[in-house]
């Protein structure tokens, strides 16, 4: 994720940037329905298994959503703070600070355990998380904190070029749900379900490795979480009729 945008992305085949120009910019950034009324914005959501090139990925969706402007942050995280780089992330996770902790909280809030421990109603059917609430008031509280979230994301979002060439200026209703947005937590995998409702237009993205070399990569060393977040990540996207894509983290890198 630290180096240019450009680079990264001459090293995706050019089928995947076909498909990406394809899917995400030319359908979903169009500005006007045939109404001319504002259209609601998808907003892209990246999941999956840790260590599997879903920062790289998304840095690379925000840098297309912002025409390619590494300056601009707000088509992945708003106003919102951005979870801390570190030594096993240095470029960055393209993830806010709270989505991060309000996943952590609603999986630990629903389950009684930790992010790595899944239910076996859970895994095969992740809309179960939404039943599963331990305390009446979990729901309420997620539900405000993510529309606090999605709010933020909906006011700052970058403009589309179009919307810059045709000089838009809308009142500020107007603005809201203007411009598409992407937001990132592996966890996503296993919280899609609860924030499904919130969702307008919601477009999955789940980054894959071999699993191998993602429990080389990772601290934890298992192949088996690596199985348990995939397969969950897929039923839950499509339970909640998301359109879907999949992107190989080999096919980011240049061939060898």
């Amino acid at each position: 994720p630290a180096q240019p945008f450009r680079r990264h992305f001459r090293c995706a085949p050019p089928v995947l940037s076909q498909c990406w120009r394809e899917r995400v910019m030319a359908s979903t950034l169009r500005c006007r329905g045939p109404e001319g009324r504002q259209r609601a914005r998808s907003q892209i959501i990246v999941m999956g298994m840790s260590r599997s090139g879903s920062s790289l990925t998304t840095s690379i969706i925000a840098a297309m959503l912002r025409n390619g402007s590494r300056s601009d942050e707000t088509a992945w995280r708003g106003l919102g703070r951005a979870l801390p780089s570190d030594s096993a992330n240095p470029g960055g996770y393209y993830e806010r600070e709270d989505v991060v902790r309000l996943n952590y909280a609603t999986i630990s809030s629903v389950t009684g355990a930790g992010w790595t421990s899944f239910r076996p109603d859970h895994l095969l059917r992740p809309a179960a998380l939404n039943a599963s609430w331990r305390a009446p008031s979990g729901r309420a509280k997620f539900e405000a904190s993510a529309r606090a979230i999605l709010g933020d994301m909906d006011h700052h979002a970058p403009w589309t070029s179009e919307q810059r060439s045709r000089r838009v200026s809308p009142p500020p209703k107007a603005v809201l749900r203007a411009c598409e947005q992407v937001l990132k937590d592996v966890r996503f995998a296993r919280t899609l379900p609860v924030w499904r409702p919130l969702l307008r237009r919601p477009l999955c993205v789940i980054p894959y490795r071999h699993p191998g070399e993602v429990a080389s990569s990772s601290r934890l060393r298992s192949v088996r979480l690596w199985e348990e977040y995939v397969m969950s990540a897929l039923t839950a996207a499509r339970e909640a009729r998301c359109p879907t894509m999949l992107v190989s983290f080999r096919r980011w890198l240049p061939p060898r």
